[in-house]
């Protein structure tokens, strides 16, 4: 399966396009908001780089942008029809140059990416791959972090279950530690499913928290997640709240 290519003008006032094009893939692959982000500000990002590094802003010159689907992935290809560019060695180094950073997020935003000189016509591809295996489990489980005061709310969705949804809440709550934070509330008014392994990352969550001196309080338990806390006696465990505002004003 894929998506029909378009050709644009090699002009910075163009680069929007690209992003509404790369909009228009994530409607199409049906992605959820964090995944559009992903896609749209990686294509936005190889988009620029295309105009700016590859064309060189050339009136004559287009980018070209392309998407299919293949084995699990989706791959999305930026091409310009300029004289190539090298890209950067990988440093540790802070870059306080005005430029010189589309690359270092595109490799945050993707799951891999390559750039490739094309010789039939000449230009250079940079190819985008985003893997749909990691799409479909970001929507069954998602954590969402704000704060209230000096408290971490971890608003938790979907199915917390093993090897996808116990791994988002062990990220979430792992996060918060190495942030500094000790007030930890999660928020499982979302959550659809649990199961035995996401029962196992809560009480790790819980002593991980109180072993670095923090505390960490549920509220919001569905009536299903707290019948499964009661048949395994974690009920007394967990303090456990009805309301934000309760569990908000217990930490103080």
């Amino acid at each position: 399966m894929g998506g029909n290519a378009v050709q644009l003008p090699s002009g910075v006032v163009h680069i929007d396009e690209a992003e509404a094009w790369a909009e228009t893939l994530a409607e199409t692959c049906g992605l959820g908001e964090d995944d559009r982000y992903r896609i749209c500000l990686a294509v936005r990002e190889a988009a620029a780089n295309a105009v700016l590094h590859g064309n060189r802003q050339h009136p004559g010159k287009r980018v070209r942008l392309d998407w299919e689907t293949q084995e699990g992935r989706v791959r999305v290809t930026v091409g310009d029809e300029g004289d190539g560019f090298t890209p950067p060695p990988p440093t540790v180094k802070v870059n306080l140059t005005p430029s010189g950073r589309g690359l270092v997020l595109i490799d945050h935003l993707t799951d891999s990416y390559t750039v490739a000189r094309r010789d039939d016509p000449p230009g250079t591809d940079v190819v985008l791959v985003f893997s749909t295996t990691t799409w479909r489990q970001a929507l069954m489980a998602q954590a969402n972090r704000r704060t209230v005061g000096d408290v971490s709310i971890v608003t938790l969705t979907g199915k917390i279950t093993i090897g996808v949804g116990d791994v988002v809440l062990r990220s979430a709550v792992q996060d918060e530690l190495s942030n500094g934070s000790t007030k930890i509330l999660l928020d499982l008014g979302g959550v659809t499913t649990i199961d035995s392994s996401g029962i196992g990352e809560l009480v790790s969550a819980y002593t991980t928290a109180t072993n670095r001196g923090a505390k960490l309080k549920l509220v919001n338990l569905p009536p299903k997640i707290y019948d499964i806390l009661a048949i395994t006696q974690l009920i007394t465990v967990f303090d456990v709240y009805d309301t934000e505002d309760e569990a908000v004003k217990s930490f103080a």
